[in-house]
């Protein structure tokens, strides 16, 4: 299978200059076709020269307007020749052995997508094996289970089973990527729709594993990071998580979502948090698109409930 490694990026050249090698070392090992392109997300073309430059292997895709992950994303996928793509963030550092295992997962039909074993600082996050549970109502993401870097657990030797995969280091079947135009754009402009991907491929019966012979230290000094002022990555958060909750729960998910967020919006109201307000009012705009999105969702054949109760099984 040839392997098509995107990175969409601004103009993270620091970044680039400590990723890129790492990427290229792991793909030329690799007994297969591959390419690296960065998506140029700019807006000017800002990468173009350098990356010509600094790094003359890599292909660069320039967008015409700065879209956003998502957008970025899907421009590099249509674009791509591999039939499996590994899409990665420019703050993520990829580790000996990284490529291989990954391709090797997805040679299994059932499979939609894998991820590698993700570390901040040599240890174990919620982006390492995560999970979605809810607390007051709210679905949130919580690290499930622990396992050994570069090791495959005999109960897991067909990769570990986690609600998704990591968005900034993931690799899927480009065809798939693409029949589903990429990332729900309702979940714009970050956050939550690397979950809603992989949720939708788990309720349509397929499995998201992450292999941990696959190792990769992400530093979260990504674009985000450096260029959003955090109060609007709190309501991207905020907002994208009762979209996430509009399209996927049901039943007693569902209803606890529901009591929770009465009790959330009586208390915003009596302590006149109006942060905590514009956060449901921002994803009250979306609603028409999020029930559109809602309904493609329960036509699915798993329900959210089914899906939650077998990713919360014990090991």
């Amino acid at each position: 299978m040839k392997l098509s490694i995107l990175i969409p990026a601004l103009d993270d050249r620091a970044l680039l200059a400590a990723s890129l090698p790492l990427v290229l070392r792991e793909a030329e090992l690799l007994s297969s076709e591959w390419e690296l392109i960065v998506v140029d997300d700019t807006g000017t073309g800002a990468l173009e020269e350098w990356l010509r430059t600094e790094f003359p292997s890599v292909q660069c895709h320039v967008r015409a307007a700065n879209g956003g992950f998502a957008a970025a994303t899907l421009s590099g996928a249509e674009r791509a020749s591999g039939e499996v793509l590994c899409i990665l963030n420019p703050d993520v550092s990829v580790q000996p052995g990284f490529f291989a295992p990954l391709l090797e997962r997805l040679e299994s039909s059932e499979i939609f997508a894998v991820a590698p074993l993700v570390l901040r600082e040599g240890a174990l996050t919620d982006e390492s094996l995560p999970s979605l549970e809810q607390e007051d109502g709210s679905v949130v993401i919580r690290r499930r289970g622990s396992v050994e870097a570069g090791v495959t657990a005999p109960e897991h030797e067909d990769g570990y089973p986690v609600a998704f995969a990591l968005g900034g280091a993931f690799c899927v079947r480009r065809e798939e990527f693409i029949a589903q135009a990429g990332f729900d754009p309702i979940f714009e402009p970050f956050y939550f729709e690397d979950v809603d991907l992989c949720w939708s491929a788990w309720r349509a019966g397929r499995r998201v594993v992450v292999d941990p012979r696959a190792v990769a230290e992400h530093s979260n000094r990504g674009t985000i990071g450096a260029n959003v002022p955090l109060k609007i990555v709190h309501a991207s958060i905020e907002k994208n998580r009762h979209l996430f909750a509009w399209k996927h729960l049901d039943g007693e998910a569902l209803e606890a979502y529901l009591d929770g967020l009465g009790e959330q919006l009586a208390e915003a109201v009596a302590s006149e948090d109006r942060e905590r307000l514009s956060w449901l009012t921002l994803a009250l705009d979306q609603l028409p698109d999020a029930l559109k999105a809602r309904r493609r969702a329960q036509a699915l054949s798993k329900s959210h409930a089914s899906v939650a109760v077998s990713l919360r099984a014990p090991d």
